[in-house]
């Protein structure tokens, strides 16, 4: 009976946070923190799926899933059967497990998606692209979980490469690897172990408002391409016509994306200065820079953030050896992702997640990680 197996990772972000449905370029990296799949033919006529983590099945048959109503996992699971354009199957038995954190922004959905679409069509060798899948994972977000992401996630799942990043262009959709050697330094997340209700709801809100804010642009910028074209003399032409709540969101579109060309930038420094220590302190010290400007942004003009994690961020940054932190993910919750020496010593961190653990009753975990391929058969 034929058997296949995949592997699907959850996904960093370094910098680019938002940009990915904003016009901009992002430079996310697959982990290894993955979701595992495998799938069986059966004898019946049903799908049967198995969520090992959670202890929970679910079995139906095809032609009577578009009226079941579902929510959770289930609803991911729904949407991308239909978005594959699968009408009629044989007997399907799915197994799946994850060891990605949930709710903390390391894209466990996307990675969810992204296995369960890349599995479809290898078993049934439906002969679709990996981008073509990348779509029906994000368009499976928007149709049946109600989040009006961008690509970024599935991308880094489908096309990640081990020890490098990605520079994706959300709009013209070119991908690019590139490396960012690690020397003396190394990343790290830290889970706050928080997620609010509202960051769903948030993300889509503040996406619409950058939509309109773009909407009023073109109209007084006849031919105006992207974002990332507006001038300087554009950008304060535009604010009087913008509320302040659009300008804070708008500063902190232009200021990332003007982050990200200097990481870019840096990576290739870096690269160069390998054998120049002090000038690879310097690099490491600016990026750490960025980090911690981004997290600022996040938190004051983009307002995604949450007292927790800042907090978390807050304390790291006044304890030796962190060269920077900032909160990952769509927000309200989940990781911070942190550029540190690499002789940091990880207990000097034990007083600040004693004072946290004190003061929201949560327990925040340190999750090393590593740079890895993107989806595969195993």
């Amino acid at each position: 009976m034929q058997q296949l197996k995949v592997i699907a990772p959850g996904r960093i972000n370094l910098l680019g946070e938002h940009l990915d449905y904003n016009q901009g370029v992002v430079l996310p990296a697959a982990i290894n923190r993955f979701f595992e799949f495998e799938f069986k033919g059966n004898t019946t006529d049903c799908i049967h799926i198995e969520a090992l983590d959670l202890n929970e099945s679910w079995e139906f048959d095809l032609h009577e899933l578009e009226q079941l109503k579902t929510t959770g996992w289930k609803s991911y699971v729904k949407g991308v059967f239909i978005l594959m354009g699968l009408r009629s199957l044989n007997g399907l038995h799915i197994r799946f497990k994850s060891n990605i954190p949930i709710g903390a922004g390391l894209s466990s959905s996307a990675a969810l998606c992204c296995g369960l679409a890349f599995g479809l069509n290898a078993f049934f060798k439906l002969g679709k692209t990996r981008f073509e899948l990348a779509l029906i994972a994000q368009q499976t977000e928007h149709q049946f979980a109600g989040v009006k992401c961008g690509l970024m996630d599935q991308v880094a799942c489908l096309f990640g490469e081990e020890a490098h990043l990605l520079a994706f262009d959300t709009l013209d959709h070119s991908i690019e690897t590139f490396s960012l050697p690690l020397v003396g330094v190394q990343l790290f997340l830290i889970d706050s172990k928080v997620k609010h209700n509202l960051a769903v709801s948030a993300y889509n809100e503040r996406r619409s408002q950058l939509e309109e804010a773009w909407n009023l642009a073109q109209q007084i910028f006849v031919g105006i391409e992207s974002w990332r074209s507006l001038n300087p003399f554009q950008f304060k032409a535009l604010l009087s016509h913008l509320d302040a709540v659009s300008i804070k969101r708008l500063t902190y579109v232009l200021d990332e994306m003007s982050r990200v060309q200097k990481v870019q930038a840096l990576a290739k420094q870096i690269a160069a200065d390998l054998n120049d220590s002090s000038a690879l302190n310097d690099s490491y010290q600016e990026l750490g820079h960025l980090l911690n400007q981004t997290h600022d942004g996040l938190r004051d003009l983009y307002e995604v953030s949450c007292e927790e994690i800042d907090f978390l961020q807050c304390h790291l940054l006044q304890t030796p050896g962190i060269l920077g932190a900032r909160m990952m993910g769509g927000g309200f919750g989940g990781c911070l992702l942190v550029l540190a020496k690499a002789d940091f010593n990880f207990h000097s961190l034990e007083a600040v997640f004693t004072a946290y653990q004190l003061r929201y009753r949560q327990n925040p975990s340190i999750e090393p990680i590593q740079l890895m391929g993107g989806v595969r058969v195993l």
